[in-house]
């Protein structure tokens, strides 16, 4: 009988376990940290107790990994743990003169120098860079040194692509990775969105029953404008709504795409006569299909689900501010 309210109890539990939504989360990805009144209230909607924030970049600069842009923060520090997330470009990888176990050592100082001048405490330290079989065993070594010499739990974020070729991309030596679930096509002047694409998508998500690690997934939430020259990307708009350009009378707009009517600056670009303008956006529909694929996917229902990102013209299309709340919900 004791067995049996004990399996019972086991059970209940699991079965409760199962119902339970994914937490909802946010990256923040501008170089000053200052919330909008909106951009709060999405996260208070959300009952979001996460921000993935971008600390710094770090690039090749005559062969040394330099940090660009570090984050600043306002006054007013955020109710939400922090997350920084270090973005490092795969070029510092591929090349030979790097030392690793010195790029450990000066990035873990300058994310300490940022937490003290701000008075932050932080318990997470997150990777992002998409690296490749040429970087592959510099990048894995980082790591390995990163986990070594940080008492932080360290999480990477991880490309599709990655996750369907692990045997010979590796998987990353970390707590936790993060499914990137965008950016799946290439950026081009012609049909599709290079955000995300279905079909795309399901060329490489029966792969994910094989990860041998534990994912998170981010999932977008953001627009860009394809600036394209005789066929060619001239340059990729982001942060900007398309409304400052659709309002514009040098712009010929048919649905998501214009023509430029006139030679003209606008926002800080030179667009020519002849260019076109391509919006590529996520919509409501396009997150509710997409979790329902992961879910679909997926052997392991994941604890969080991480939205990039936080800036409130991402949420102009949205029905309700506890939207993503509700969406997680469906998993």
């Amino acid at each position: 009988m004791k067995k049996i309210l004990l399996l019972s109890v086991f059970v209940l539990l699991l079965s409760c376990e199962s119902k339970e939504a994914p937490s909802v989360s946010f990256y923040y990805w501008k170089t000053f940290f200052k919330l909008t009144p909106k951009e709060q209230s999405v996260l208070d909607a959300n009952e979001t107790e996460k921000i993935y924030i971008r600390y710094f970049d770090v690039k090749l600069v005559n062969d040394i990994p330099v940090p660009v842009a570090p984050v600043r923060f306002d006054k007013i520090k955020p109710k939400s743990k922090i997350v920084p997330v270090i973005f490092i470009k795969n070029e510092v990888f591929l090349s030979d003169k790097v030392d690793v176990y010195d790029l450990v050592k000066k990035m873990l100082h300058l994310i300490h120098q940022i937490n003290t001048k701000n008075r932050l405490t932080i318990q997470e330290i997150q990777i992002d860079c998409d690296w490749s079989l040429q970087s592959r065993d510099k990048f894995m070594l980082f790591l390995k040194e990163l986990k070594k010499k940080s008492p932080k739990t360290i999480s990477a974020t991880i490309r599709l692509h990655q996750i369907k070729y692990f045997k010979d991309t590796k998987v990353p030596p970390v707590d936790y990775g993060v499914l990137m679930f965008y950016n799946m096509g290439e950026l081009n002047a012609d049909k599709g969105n290079s955000i995300y694409d279905k079909t795309i998508a399901e060329r490489y998500l029966p792969s994910l029953k094989n990860y041998p690690l534990e994912l998170k997934v981010a999932l977008p939430v953001y627009s860009w404008i394809i600036h394209s020259r005789n066929g060619h990307v001239v340059n990729l708009i982001s942060k900007i709504d398309a409304k400052e350009f659709q309002n514009n009378a040098n712009f010929e707009w048919k649905d998501d795409r214009a023509v430029v009517k006139n030679n003209t600056m606008t926002k800080g670009f030179f667009f020519k006569e002849g260019d076109q303008l391509k919006v590529e956006a996520i919509h409501e529909e396009d997150l509710k299909e997409m979790i329902g694929l992961l879910k679909k996917y997926m052997p392991k229902k994941p604890k969080e689900i991480v939205y990039f990102d936080l800036d409130q013209n991402n949420f102009n299309k949205l029905t309700n501010d506890d939207f993503f709340k509700t969406c997680n919900a469906d998993f």
